[in-house]
């Protein structure tokens, strides 16, 4: 999204400011209640070890989590396109259903469109999580110089995943997307936590910015620690893409402080979704607001390796 002085002749393009946009003017101001709503394109809607209705559940739920709220219901609304055989319509629904069990909520709303074939790629899902708050939110202003940043698992693998799907690349048989409800390992470390982020779709780096624009401080990583299989890597490769400018759909960023970082490694570590979370950089007292990457062959900055890519395509 593009700034200028006059409200009237911003432009609406591709990142997240439109969204957080929408979300300051319309998000309900009940302090106990905290409500996350996203709307989700996947292609293919369907894939190796998921659908478009896992991978809704989960980023509702976990962007909800992630603000240190418990998630309690979910409200979906479904559209399909004329056409859809009902095998696949079947594979949603108890996809979803498995989803929201793993995440410890319930559906307490359905609303299902129709519209006609060419309208729609098989299907798209809107998710609204809803939920209570149970303590202090992990917010971006909690966020402290020497704070460690923490992922909680390999990155891409959710990208590389469809890329090689859609591309016939062979390696989506090796690496599985990463989609999933990330409630009960959020639950395990919050209390040791400043600030939680999960990954989407501009990957780690778009995780990163926002974080280091919203506390004016700039965050210190190198990439020689970021945890990414040769899989990944090989798949994302071939479309241009950097891991860490991948989408993941079960991947958390963390904000931790230095005395606490042990602990919160050892409790991630004990559940299989966090088992390779590993330390990838540090929050400085540089006021810049910037994130530096330091590489083998030192700092530097870096740009998107393949520039903005629509949501959907990941």
């Amino acid at each position: 999204m593009t700034y200028t002085r006059d409200r009237y002749t911003t432009q609406v393009g591709f990142g997240p400011e439109v969204r957080d946009l929408i979300t300051r003017a319309l998000a309900p101001r009940e302090p106990d209640l905290v409500v996350r709503a996203g709307t989700y394109v996947v292609d293919p809607p369907f894939f190796g070890n998921g659908d478009i209705g896992r991978v809704a559940v989960c980023g509702a739920v976990n962007d909800l989590a992630a603000t240190g709220a418990d998630p309690r219901h979910l409200a979906l609304g479904i559209v399909l396109e004329a056409g859809l055989p009902l095998d696949l319509v079947h594979r949603l629904t108890e996809s979803i259903r498995d989803a929201a069990a793993e995440a410890g909520v319930t559906v307490a709303a359905v609303d299902t469109q129709v519209v006609r074939a060419g309208e729609a790629d098989r299907v798209y899902v809107t998710a609204t999580a809803f939920g209570e708050r149970r303590g202090p939110a992990l917010a971006p202003d909690l966020v402290r110089p020497g704070d460690r940043i923490v992922v909680t698992g390999p990155l891409g693998d959710h990208a590389a995943h469809l890329v090689s799907l859609r591309d016939g690349l062979g390696y989506e048989h090796h690496v599985p997307s990463d989609c999933a409800p990330l409630t009960g390992l959020l639950r395990e470390v919050r209390d040791g936590l400043h600030h939680a982020r999960p990954v989407g779709a501009g990957g780690l780096a778009e995780t990163l910015r926002l974080t280091a624009a919203a506390r004016r401080l700039t965050l210190r990583v190198d990439e020689s620690a970021l945890p990414v299989s040769y899989e990944a890597r090989v798949a994302l490769a071939t479309r241009g893409l950097a891991p860490l400018d991948a989408a993941c759909a079960g991947r958390l960023c963390l904000f931790v402080p230095a005395d606490r970082t042990d602990s919160v490694l050892a409790a991630l570590r004990a559940r299989p979704e966090g088992r390779h979370a590993a330390v990838v950089g540090e929050v400085t007292a540089d006021p810049t607001g910037d994130v530096e990457y330091v590489t083998p062959a030192g700092p530097a900055a870096r740009t998107p390796s393949a520039g903005p890519l629509p949501e959907r395509l990941l």
